[in-house]
């Protein structure tokens, strides 16, 4: 009967993991429910699951999803620095932080990783919505730019146009969109160029 197909459906969406409500395009609102329901720890742990093609999904289905601000990152009143566990879509070296701190009214961001020796740790300066182009609506990262103040315990500065810094840095802004609550996804481009590179960004407890 309809209903008890319904209830069957709805059970079986219920025990999903993450990859496979992206593998059945799974609209934005129902990721979002999805992920919030879940306690922190079991949370991060799913999103970190999704790996490869899976993040390039999962920023294809939030297309649609509310805009972030910087208060998702680093609240007005937060002296802090504030951890976000990272996955990217690459084959190898895939776990990452970025880590983020406020300075007055500016949000900056610094890449935390293994092979932050060979490449630097990679400073941005995270930036609202700029309503203009095809990411218009979309909050970004911009390594283009050299934060006003390296908050204290950091990694000392390093511009991402030399060295090593340059290969991976270099002219690069990140676009950003929400997932669920703690939760965000990016996509990184180079002097306007799809870099076909993707990130999952989950807030540490």
């Amino acid at each position: 009967m309809p209903a008890a197909t319904t209830t069957s459906e709805t059970t079986r969406s219920a025990t999903k993991n993450l990859q496979q409500l992206l593998d059945d395009r799974a609209s934005s609102k129902d990721i979002a429910a999805h992920l919030d329901e879940m306690p922190p720890l079991e949370r991060i742990r799913e999103v970190l699951a999704v790996t490869g093609r899976g993040v390039k999904q999962l920023y294809d289905a939030v297309a649609d999803a509310a805009p972030l601000s910087l208060e998702d990152f680093v609240k007005s009143d937060d002296k802090d620095t504030v951890i976000f566990e990272g996955r990217n879509s690459l084959p190898m070296f895939t776990r990452f932080q970025k880590r983020f701190a406020r300075s007055g009214d500016e949000v900056v961001g610094y890449n935390h990783q293994t092979m932050a020796f060979v490449t630097g740790p990679g400073f941005f300066v995270v930036k609202p919505p700029s309503g203009e182009g095809p990411h218009g609506a979309e909050l970004f990262f911009d390594y283009t730019v050299r934060p006003r103040v390296i908050p204290a315990g950091w990694p000392e500065f390093k511009a991402n146009d030399r060295g090593l810094s340059r290969s991976v840095y270099m002219n690069m802004i990140d676009y950003v969109r929400r997932v669920a609550r703690g939760i965000v996804v990016g996509k990184a481009y180079k002097l306007g160029v799809d870099q076909k590179a993707y990130f999952s960004l989950s807030r540490a407890l």
